[in-house]
């Protein structure tokens, strides 16, 4: 009987956490659940990407394999990230898909922190303050597009 009363207690625990864990997910802003990154084999990605970020807004969350990585796709967001909580985006670990995307060159967006982390950060911001943007927006527009053909 004890162990009848036992059983069904850890049943009744057992739902309750799973209950829990999906009733904290219910307000996270999360693509379909796919394993891995197939959901990103997409034949024009940055299409793709533009609609999770109509549907989930600027700021979301993709895993990659066994890595969760944080997607920041609007100027607004990128420019937050940059100036105001650049020590959150410093210091990410580095798996073989960062690298091949940087081309094992470090960047300000997949660079892992240090002073030449913190100079490119403030060159970068600066650039951003004095209106540069304009100017820049063309070339990184096609070097957007190079990259995802």
């Amino acid at each position: 009987m004890v162990l009848v009363g036992l059983l069904l207690l850890l049943t009744l625990l057992a739902g309750a956490r799973l209950l829990w864990g999906q009733w904290k997910l219910r307000n996270l802003h999360l693509p379909p659940l796919v394993p891995g990154f197939l959901h990103l084999l997409q034949p024009n990605l940055p299409i793709y990407l533009l609609g999770l970020t109509q549907r989930l807004g600027p700021i979301y969350r993709l895993r990659l394999g066994l890595q969760d990585v944080v997607v920041l796709n609007s100027k607004r967001t990128i420019e937050e990230a940059l100036v105001r909580k650049w020590v959150d985006f410093a210091g990410r670990p580095q798996i073989p898909s960062y690298k091949l995307a940087s081309q094992h060159c470090p960047d300000i967006s997949l660079g892992d922190y240090s002073l030449f982390w913190k100079a490119h950060k403030k060159l970068t911001r600066s650039a951003l303050l004095l209106g540069v943007r304009s100017s820049m927006e063309p070339r990184v527009e096609q070097l957007t597009q190079e990259f995802c053909e």
